[in-house]
């Protein structure tokens, strides 16, 4: 029997018996233990310490269970108040921050649910599941400091407010002691009404006439006593104030912020803004298991994802040409509220807020912009935020100045409309203005006032007339600004007019200062309106030293280039940035109709001779080591060569 145990296919039952047996009863032991884990759940725990700190608070005991808030019309299944027990699941009691009350909000918490504000896992009995904090779990919970932004589920309608606005209303209800009666934000000593809410609930705008009536009425409350006057303009910065007052000032903040940013250049929000980046609605939403965290910084959360991403776009997404947004951790907070804030949620219509059903039921429109707020949101984001124009030489990217004289003295009130309403293509202008776009037709016209007004205002005629004259500095003027058109002499060429003929204007200063401060209409002559009073009382003064030509001023007409001279132009000066074909490189498109068709012939003219300030752009009718100074024929050849040339080669 031994020789047949140690033959080779001997399966050795005896050993394989014995194992079996220590299995089974590793089995037996983990099966009976199986219903005693729940008794070491992190939540009976803590339901238990509750119970205690209620016995010694005299507050009434709950039986030992999970709790849970049912909504299936929200999808909801929250168990989340099975440890927040002071949150809906049982009275409050002191000692331990998960048994405080919810903060006081408009609405009952019960009746949403907690994963429908601040994310997570509902459905989850552990810490780290139930804030989502899990490999299998996308929407984590929002962390205490954009707690706020989760009011973005149900509620869209924030007022558009620029930070100064809001900063300014701030300041005002503080310093006019307006907290001495009420209470706003958590702040306050009062017994009056909570203006925490009044731009969520709506309020009499004739408050202030309210209060003076009751201060007559009766005089003595001592708020009545003490209540005085406001100034009408303050009064109407502390409404605009108050409307923003919707229970969530941080996210108020916030979209003035982004606002202040010109992030809507860019992207969109709702269906309106840009089309160069994605849509901001959804990136709040992004799932966590698709982001690459190899150039984060820090904890792998969404937030902290946005929050770097704002920072250093580039060492987050490689090859991202968003420059960098936010210069400090809290502007990049911020930031990062807002678009958590974006997380609008589809919510049944009996659960939907004020604002929502009268944006989405009702079609209220959103109410217009001022040019100054269009300006911030729209174009601060890529031309600066006094359109001073902002170039990103890692990016490649430049933005020209669209508030500096360069180009407001050139561009017609039409041309800067046409632009934000059609776009530039081969650029990162979006069309603003179209049909179905971002902006109105009232807006599109505030805009362009707006821009107007960025322009440094000249000097008036009294104080060029009483300036000191140097006549060395008009001259210099005049050959720097004046000579390419006008001719060396001022006796004119085929682009401007003769300035020294018995019928110019040479001699009434009146008449040359208002075509400076102007423009000349229907000519190239663009405005000078940067010229401080000393420098234009030197240039007048210098033209009329200029000596008398034959002909006449009014028999002059500007010329008409040649195309075919013009491409060798081209060829040499502007194709390294326009393109070979016009078709747009560092520089603009200029073979597109949408420029063609809204640029005159004038505003090519001006642009070539005076250059661009703050872009690669140089002004070719001024002297430049770099670049040749061409003559007026030559800037009419290049300019048809432009309107007809390229248009047939493209």
């Amino acid at each position: 029997m031994r020789e047949l145990a140690n033959q080779p296919g001997d399966l050795k039952l005896g050993r394989l018996l014995r194992i079996f047996a220590v299995l089974s009863v590793i089995f037996v032991a983990v099966l009976a233990s199986a219903p005693l884990r729940p008794y070491f759940d992190e939540w009976r725990g803590i339901q238990k310490r509750y119970n205690w700190l209620a016995r010694q608070a005299g507050s009434p005991t709950i039986p030992i269970a999970v709790q849970q808030i049912w909504r299936p019309e929200l999808g909801v299944t929250d168990r989340c108040t099975s440890c927040h027990i002071g949150m809906g699941a049982a009275q409050p009691v002191p000692g331990d921050p998960l048994f405080k009350a919810h903060p006081l909000i408009p609405h009952d918490p019960k009746q949403f649910g907690c994963t429908v504000c601040h994310g997570g896992q509902g459905r989850a009995t552990t810490r780290n599941a139930a804030h989502g904090f899990v490999s299998h779990w996308d929407e984590q919970m929002l962390d205490r400091r954009h707690i706020s932004s989760g009011c973005g589920s149900c509620h869209n309608n924030v007022p558009w407010i620029s930070r100064p606005e809001l900063n300014r209303g701030r300041l005002l209800v503080e310093s006019l002691d307006c907290l001495s009666c009420h209470k706003l934000d958590g702040k306050g000593r009062g017994n009056a009404t909570d203006l925490s809410y009044v731009g969520l609930k709506g309020f009499n705008e004739n408050w202030h006439n309210w209060h003076l009536e009751e201060k007559a009425r009766n005089s003595g409350d001592a708020w009545k006593a003490s209540y005085g006057a406001i100034a009408e303009a303050d009064l109407t910065q502390i409404n605009s104030f108050l409307r923003t007052r919707i229970g969530a000032p941080r996210v108020v903040e916030a979209r003035a912020l982004a606002l202040q940013k010109g992030c809507l250049g860019c992207h969109k929000v709702s269906g309106v803004g840009g089309d160069e980046g994605p849509p901001l609605d959804g990136v709040g939403r992004k799932p966590v298991g698709d982001l690459n965290f190899a150039g984060v910084r820090g904890e792998q959360t969404l937030v902290n994802y946005i929050k770097q991403h704002f920072l250093d776009p580039t060492g987050v997404v490689p090859g991202s040409l968003m420059p960098p947004q936010a210069t400090t951790i809290e502007e990049a907070d911020l930031l990062t509220s807002y678009v958590l804030f974006l997380r609008e949620r589809k919510v049944p219509q009996q659960y939907l807020p004020r604002d929502r059903i009268r944006r989405e039921l009702l079609g209220e429109p959103r109410p217009a912009l001022s040019g100054e707020r269009a300006f911030q949101a729209f174009c601060s984001g890529c031309h600066g935020s006094t359109g001073e124009g902002r170039n990103y030489a890692n990016l490649y990217l430049r933005f020209p100045g669209i508030g500096l004289p360069d180009f407001l003295d050139v561009a017609t009130d039409e041309f800067i409309a046409s632009t934000i309403k059609s776009g530039r293509p081969g650029r990162r202008m979006p069309a603003l203005g179209a049909a179905g776009g971002s902006l109105s037709e009232d807006e599109t016209k505030a805009l362009v006032s707006y821009l107007r007004s960025l322009a440094p205002s000249p000097p008036s005629l009294a104080e060029v007339n009483s300036a000191p004259i140097d006549l060395t500095l008009g001259a210099r003027i005049y050959r720097q600004d004046c000579a390419a058109c006008h001719g060396r002499n001022g006796d004119g060429t085929e682009l401007g007019s003769p300035l020294t003929t018995a019928d110019s204007k040479a001699a009434n200063r009146e008449a040359i200062y208002q075509s400076l401060v102007k423009g000349a209409a229907g000519t190239a002559m663009p405005r000078y309106g940067n010229y401080d009073a000393q420098a234009m009382a030197s240039l007048i003064s210098y033209l009329s030293t200029l000596p008398r030509s034959a002909g006449t001023r009014a028999s002059w007409k500007m010329g008409k280039g040649i195309a075919d001279r013009g491409k060798n132009i081209y060829a040499g000066q502007c194709a390294g940035c326009h393109g070979e074909n016009g078709q747009g490189k560092l520089g603009p498109a200029l073979a597109h109709a949408a420029f063609l068709n809204t640029a005159s012939d004038n505003y090519i003219a001006a642009t070539i001779v005076r250059g661009r300030s703050g872009t690669p752009m140089p002004g070719f009718g001024r002297d430049n080591v770099n670049y040749p100074r061409l003559t007026a024929t030559e800037v009419l050849d290049l300019i048809a060569y432009i309107r007809h040339g390229l248009a047939s080669e493209k």
